[in-house]
C-alpha cells in the first residue's frame, strides 16, 4: 500500500489515496490554448469551455493568480497588448534573474494546481507545455489571415492599418520570444502542438464538434493521475522556495523521483540547505526528502 499523494489525512486504498482515485467512467482533461495575436482564440477557448462544462480561465486571470503567488506585477492589457503572450523582459526586466525564476514556477504551480482541481481550459502563457508529458493535456494553436487579424483590431479601435498591422507584428514576435525562453521551442513549428486550428478557414462549430468529440475521449488514469500529483507537489515546493527572500540558494530544482522529493542547486550556507529541506518537508507531509543541495565552494579572495 501507497500514498499517492502526501498528506497524512488522505484515506489510503491499495493503489491510491481515495481523494485522487479517478473515475474510470468520467472524461479528464486539460485543453490549452496559445495564439497568434487576434486570431480569435479567447471566443473559441470560451465557447468549447461553455460546450464541455468545463473552467474556463482567460490568460488574465492566469495572470492575477500568478502575479497572487509570486508577487510579480504586470502590467494592465492595452489595445496595443491585447492578445499577445507576456514578455517576460519587458514585465521582469532582464537583470531580474531571481524575480523571473520566482514569476516562472508561480506559472507553473498555478498551472499544475488548475489541472489537478478540475476540467478546464486555459488561453495563453504556454501553460500546456508545462504539462506536455501528460496525454489528456491538449494543446492547441490557432492562427489565423494576418488581414482577418487586421480587420479585427480595427474593429477595438485602431485607427490605420498599417499601424494594426505592426502591432501585430510586434505581439508575435514577444510571444516567439517567450515561448522560447521559457520552453526552447519554435512557436510556428506544427510538432510542439497537439492540434493547430486556422480560424480563417474553418468552420467554427465544425471545429468545437471535433474538440468536443476528442476531450470527451480522454480518460485520466490513476497512473497519470498519480503523475500530476507528483509534478503538483514538486513545483508547489519549487515555487515556496523561490519566493523565499531569505533563502541563499542558486539553481535550485524541485523533482520527485520514485516518490521521493529531490531537492537540488547550490546553498550559500548550511542554513539555506536545512531551511529548504524544511519547507519541502511541510508541504509534502509524510513525503520522503532526498536533500542533494550542495555548499557552493567558497571563491578566493
Amino acid at each position: 500500500m501507497r500514498r499517492c499523494c502526501f498528506s497524512p489525512h488522505w484515506r489510503l486504498s491499495p493503489g491510491y489515496c481515495q481523494r485522487c482515485e479517478p473515475s474510470p467512467s468520467r472524461a479528464m482533461a486539460v485543453i490549452t490554448f496559445s495564439r497568434e495575436a487576434h486570431s480569435g482564440t479567447q471566443d473559441l477557448a470560451r465557447m468549447l469551455a461553455r460546450r464541455l462544462g468545463y473552467r474556463y480561465v482567460s490568460r488574465d486571470e492566469l495572470t492575477h493568480a500568478v502575479t497572487a503567488r509570486s508577487g510579480v506585477e504586470r502590467l494592465p492589457q492595452t489595445v496595443e497588448s491585447e492578445g499577445r503572450a507576456l514578455s517576460i523582459w519587458e514585465q521582469l526586466g532582464e537583470q531580474l534573474t531571481g524575480d523571473r525564476e520566482a514569476y516562472v514556477a508561480a506559472l507553473k504551480a498555478v498551472i499544475t494546481d488548475m489541472a489537478m482541481a478540475d476540467n478546464v481550459v486555459i488561453v495563453g502563457h504556454g501553460a500546456g507545455h508545462f504539462l506536455r508529458d501528460l496525454r489528456t493535456v491538449v494543446r492547441v494553436f490557432v492562427v489565423a489571415p494576418i488581414e482577418e487579424r487586421i480587420a479585427r483590431l480595427l474593429d477595438e479601435g485602431v485607427q490605420d492599418a498599417d499601424r494594426a498591422r505592426r502591432l501585430i507584428e510586434k505581439q508575435d514576435r514577444e510571444s516567439a520570444e517567450y515561448l522560447r525562453y521559457l520552453f526552447g521551442i519554435k512557436w510556428l513549428d506544427p510538432h510542439e502542438w497537439d492540434l493547430v486550428i486556422n480560424t480563417g478557414r474553418v468552420d467554427i462549430e465544425a471545429v468545437l464538434d471535433m474538440l468536443v468529440r476528442y476531450t470527451e475521449r480522454l480518460i485520466r488514469d490513476a497512473a497519470e493521475h498519480s503523475d500530476l500529483s507528483r509534478m503538483q507537489i514538486a513545483s508547489r515546493i519549487e515555487q515556496r522556495l523561490l519566493a523565499d527572500d531569505d533563502l541563499g540558494i542558486d539553481k535550485l530544482r524541485v523533482r520527485i523521483e520514485a516518490d521521493v522529493v529531490v531537492l537540488e542547486g547550490e546553498a550559500l550556507a548550511q542554513e539555506d540547505r536545512e531551511r529548504a529541506e524544511a519547507t519541502a518537508r511541510a508541504l509534502a507531509r509524510e513525503g520522503v526528502i532526498d536533500n542533494r543541495i550542495v555548499l557552493r565552494p567558497p571563491t578566493s579572495a
